[in-house]
């Protein structure tokens, strides 16, 4: 019975190793995506003129909330936005 139990035990362990391996995999996939559609979204911007361009990165502005990261890109606190 105690052989049963620690391939039990094994097969558990293999199983959690193998989920954090797929979540690991998924995260650096969604990192890749994120990375892609940004660069062709920065690419279009190049190409567009004018005041396109003002309005497609005042759009992509507007998704950016976290404080972090707006400080990193040169852009108003959310706090400034709203007054």
């Amino acid at each position: 019975m105690s052989n049963i139990d620690d391939q039990i035990s094994q097969t558990r362990e293999r199983l959690r190793d193998l989920q954090a391996k797929a979540r690991k995999l998924e995260r650096r996939d969604d990192t890749r995506r994120k990375i892609l559609y940004g660069a062709a979204v920065l690419k279009l911007a190049e190409e567009l003129e004018g005041d396109k361009r003002k309005r497609l990165y005042a759009r992509l502005h507007d998704h950016i909330s976290r404080e972090k990261d707006r400080k990193f890109l040169g852009l108003q606190s959310d706090a400034q936005d709203q007054q």
